[in-house]
């Protein structure tokens, strides 16, 4: 009998391991294939976000070095983007750290080993400062140039030998070089070319004019040129120098060699590998309109001499108004050029020469200018926009072109500046803050954020500590929430950005820029994106009835501006679009914008205008649609229309709150991951036509990491509605990944009381609908069988808003521990530690469940209410979550046991508070002027900067305002600055809810 036993156990042990085996092989199948995104998103295991890291004025220690990029690594930052920040940013400085001084380089080579020993990787700017590239030591004769001239009045008979005076110059540069001189006769205002004598060797080494003139009364314009005298003001002094000359290939080369270069020899071994980026960042280095080769590369660009229309620079007319204009584009368009081929697109192939460098670049100019920023799209491996930290809304306009760069130039990542703040908001933006501003962004096409900014703190004992001038939202280990909650936010962006940097951006719209325009239309439900003349000449074609590029983005229409002029190259290029396919809306082309060939090249634009169009003499305003080839040209009509007669439905349409949604598409082959938001500080109910057929909608929630399927859905001809509720600036992923099996989900609808109430997170969960009120549910099937089920009572609840133990965060100038009787805000306490406290603070209290109320078919949750502004839940020594956002809300349910339970709630507000109440303190800092923010109206007073760096910070010696907590580099704050509301506020209650399975209500 033994034996027979023994033989039958080692039979099933067997068969058990089998069966084991198998499954372990089915549970690795799902996860490696088809459900390997699902595990990186449940696991945050996505692109995480790049962090700006200011060194400021040399003030830099390897203590901080190795303290800041550790911190990041903790959160899980990989990559850290330096800049070298002071000048006009900073006042205090450290003189011994100089920029590619000894002590700096070393500092320098410490980083990027502690980078490589961390594996993060790093970037930095391509020159001291943020824009755009100066550096010391640059001559003048390389640096940006600008036209001058002058005038002097001579008489024909007597021109011969007299002094022509130059334009008057900057004595502190003192450079200037002679372009040309122009004689025309005085007094006249429209010239000809017959008027015009052009000389360029007329001069004497004393300025005497050596040629004579014709007769008469003339004006000699002294053309030259001179340094604009633009610098990197915003470097620190060590490395600040002339901006290079932005047009000139020469220059570049030597202000690389300057930098740039020395750099790259710096870093030896880690070129490329661990020091992987460089940038230009947003572009405010000011106008420039000259080079020592303009002349050259205008006659070779527009196939006519510039100098004799140097005159319309002056304020002359030339041949006509009209020509005048044309060549005014002519200059403009050659300066465009310029920008692109000899500064963005020289500097890139520089930076290429050093295998796995890239180029990181902004787009754009944020200040004065004078080139068109649609002329340098394409440029760069990676391009970023910005987004200011709300209320702010500068840089927001950035998004949507450079988002478009990226879409149209084949880039897979839009990334963004992220947050950068104004002065006023300093401090004071939570988690949840950048939560709901973030959502925004990502809606708008941002795909990566490059959080703005951490400034190295090189004394990491002291906090908030350094700042990048007034400028930023702060994030690094300096905040409050840097060991609480950001780790988590962290993971939520990196979730999201996971997602929406898979497959492709999906547009059904591309609008044709030929320069830059502030405002684009958008009709509502669908997405656009912007193309230049370059970008629709060599990467458009049609395919069945499409415009497609050649990584497979595809757009159905393409908008042209009204009346536009623009070059015979691109008219032929739309008129082939358009007879292969494509379906394109404008009202014709209003000629050529050159100067050279006008009259030909406008002779066979308004002929292409014509077949594409109809005849010129029609009202523009009259509809017309016209089938040319394969294409359509709707001439008359709006974007709006022109989708409702191609019968183009809505992407993502709303059926009620329209207004208060913001979406993104994402498509990868078969698969469709659309990210909603809800903008609003309130709750709001949708219900949602998605632009997809025959596949089940799933429910991804970025910030648990959590997938379901959408509970009410329908598949509806070419649709799938959706009923979704999302709480205050709430948002999730709706996925379509797999085929569905049926048109709609067994459940059709639910309702309290009559009331739909569609897909409430807190009501469902896991096929279990929670009863969360008093009254008659009804559940709705496909089959049209209902449920009906009688709640008789309100859920159980208690509150616990009383008799709370609490600690207090060492060393931050409150009591070790307290008694609260009631909940309040701290600010409110009588105690002054208390009431200016920053930190994290816990709170603790006893209460008693009992076995009736933990009943399989009930649920536990808990209810936080207000706080203030992370917390960590934990329920007998157990961690339930850390929640960063509202609602403040758990199911606690696993965690209770019958009897005596111990509730914790570890609770971090934000800096101002401790920073206000330091202000009762004595002072042991100097500080400069009180200084108000100009760039808003009222200008609100912003505080003062910290002017020397105190022996006691640097020797670490106790402070001599004994009492004070805080040190800032920047004074924020006044003394009667309003306290904001911290701590656990509540009303803390529990809810005991019954719960009913909607598998078994069938």
């Amino acid at each position: 009998m033994k034996i027979k036993f023994f033989i039958k156990a080692l039979a099933l042990m067997l068969l058990l391991s089998i069966l084991i085996v198998n499954a372990s092989f089915i549970i690795k199948d799902n996860n490696s294939d088809d459900d390997q995104i699902a595990k990186d998103f449940a696991d945050a295991n996505g692109p995480t976000p790049y962090i700006l890291w200011q060194w400021m004025n040399g003030c830099v220690t390897k203590e901080g070095i190795t303290s800041d990029l550790e911190a990041f690594k903790k959160v899980g930052i990989k990559n850290v983007q330096q800049f070298l920040v002071g000048g006009s940013e900073a006042d205090i400085t450290d003189p011994n750290i100089t920029v590619l001084g000894d002590q700096w380089n070393d500092l320098m080579q410490f980083s990027l080993e502690e980078c490589q020993r961390l594996g993060m990787d790093f970037g930095t700017h391509n020159n001291p400062g943020w824009s755009s590239s100066g550096a010391p030591d640059l001559k003048v004769e390389d640096s940006m140039q600008k036209l001058i001239w002058a005038k002097t009045s001579v008489s024909g008979k007597t021109a011969k030998g007299s002094i022509i005076a130059k334009a008057e110059i900057e004595a502190k540069w003192n450079y200037y070089k002679d372009i040309c001189l122009i004689a025309i006769p005085k007094g006249k205002e429209n010239l000809t070319k017959e008027n015009i004598i052009v000389i360029t060797d007329g001069l004497d080494k004393d300025d005497r004019l050596n040629k004579a003139l014709p007769e008469g009364q003339w004006e000699i314009l002294r053309f030259g040129h001179t340094t604009t005298g633009e610098m990197n003001m915003t470097a620190p002094v060590s490395g600040q120098g002339l901006e290079v000359d932005k047009m000139n290939r020469n220059a570049l080369d030597k202000f690389w060699a300057l930098y740039p270069k020395k750099l790259l020899d710096l870093a030896g071994k880690h070129s490329g590998k661990t020091f992987k980026r460089i940038e230009i960042d947003s572009y405010e280095a000011g106008f420039q309109d000259w080079t020592p080769k303009m002349a050259a590369e205008f006659k070779n660009r527009r196939g006519y001499e510039l100098l004799p229309w140097l005159l319309v620079k002056a304020g002359y007319t030339i041949e006509s108004k009209d020509s005048t204009e044309r060549f005014k584009y002519d200059m403009q368009r050659t300066i465009n050029e310029l920008y692109a081929d000899n500064y963005y697109g020289y500097l890139e192939q520089l930076i290429h020469k050093t295998p796995g460098l890239e180029f990181l670049c902004e787009p754009y100019g944020t200040g004065k200018k004078n080139f068109d920023e649609t002329a340098i799209r394409g440029i760069g491996d990676m391009v970023m926009c910005e987004f200011w930290t709300k209320p702010a809304t500068w840089g927001w306009d950035s998004i949507l072109p450079v988002a478009s760069n990226a879409h149209v130039n084949g880039k897979k990542i839009v990334a963004a500046e992220a947050f950068t703040g104004q002065p006023q908001y300093a401090f004071q933006n939570d988690l949840a803050d950048l939560k709901a501003t973030g959502d925004l962004a990502f809606c708008e096409g941002v795909n990566l954020f490059v959080l703005h900014a951490s400034a190295h703190q090189p004394w990491p004992h002291l906090k908030p500590g350094m700042t990048m001038g007034w400028w930023g939202t702060q994030f690094g280990p300096s905040q409050t929430w840097w060991d609480h909650g950001a780790a988590e936010w962290i993971q939520y962006v990196s979730r999201c950005q996971l997602l929406l940097q898979k497959g492709l951006f999906v547009s059904d719209i591309c609008y044709l820029q030929l320069s830059r325009q502030k405002k684009t239309f958008i009709p509502g439900g669908y997405k656009g994106d912007i193309c230049n003349e370059k970008e629709l000449l060599t990467r458009f074609s049609v395919k069945d009835n499409k415009l497609v590029l050649p990584d497979g983005m595809t757009y159905k229409i393409l908008i042209l501006p009204n009346d536009c002029k623009l070059e015979t190259e691109l008219a032929g290029k739309i008129e082939k679009l358009v007879n292969d396919g494509a379906v394109v809306v404008g009202n014709g082309f209003a000629g050529s914008p050159g100067l050279n060939k006008s009259i030909e090249n406008t002779l066979e634009i308004k002929s292409i205008s014509e077949r594409l169009f109809g005849s010129f003499g029609e009202k523009k305003s009259e509809k017309r649609i016209l089938n040319i080839g394969k294409g359509k040209v709707y001439s008359g009509y709006s974007a709006q229309e022109v989708l409702a007669l191609e019968e183009i439905s809505k992407d993502v349409e709303v059926l009620d709150n329209e207004k208060d949604l913001n979406w993104i598409h994402r498509n990868d082959k078969n698969e469709d991951y659309y990210f909603i938001s809800n903008p609003t500080s309130e709750s709001k109910s949708y219900r949602i036509n998605f632009r997809i057929k025959d596949r089940k909608p799933e429910l991804w929630d970025p910030v648990s990491g959590k997938m379901t399927d959408v509970l009410i859905w329908e598949n509806n001809k070419n649709q799938t509605s959706v009923s979704l509720d999302l709480e205050a600036n709430g948002s999730c992923f709706i996925v379509f990944r797999k085929k569905s099996e049926s048109n709609s989900n067994p459940v059709r609808a639910i309702s309290i009381n009559g009331a739909d109430v569609k897909n409430k997170l807190h009501i469902v969960s896991d096929n279990k609908l929670i009863l969360n009120k008093k009254g008659i549910y009804k559940v709705s099937f496909k089959d049209n069988k209902t449920t009906t089920i009688k709640q008789s009572k309100e859920p159980e609840t208690f509150f616990l808003n009383d008799n709370w133990n609490v600690s207090f965060e060492a060393n931050r100038g409150a009591v070790p521990s307290a008694y609260f009787d009631k909940l309040i805000s701290w600010p409110l306490h009588t105690d002054t530690g208390i009431r200016f406290f920053s930190g994290t603070v816990t709170y603790k209290k006893s209460f008693k469940i009992n076995s009736k109320q933990l009943k399989n078919n009930k649920r536990v949750f808990l209810d936080l209410g207000k706080v203030k502004n992370v917390a960590t839940v934990t329920v007998n020594q157990k961690k339930v979550a850390l929640i960063w956002k509202p609602p403040f809300s758990a199911d606690i349910t696993d965690y209770f046991k019958s009897g005596e339970n111990e509730l914790q709630v570890i609770v971090t507000n934000l800096w101002p508070n401790r920073m206000i109440g330091d202000k009762n303190e004595p002072e042991d800092c100097v500080w400069g002027p009180v200084r108000d923010f100009p760039y808003v109206q009222p200008a609100p007073v912003i505080g003062r900067n910290l002017q020397e760096i105190p022996e006691w910070v640097i020797n670490k010696t106790r402070r001599p305002s004994k009492n004070r907590i805080t040190f800032c580099t920047v004074d924020f704050f006044e003394k009667n600055t309003p306290l904001l509301e911290s701590g656990l506020i509540g009303p803390v209650q529990i809810s005991i809810e019954d719960i009913w399975d909607l598998k078994n209500s069938k």
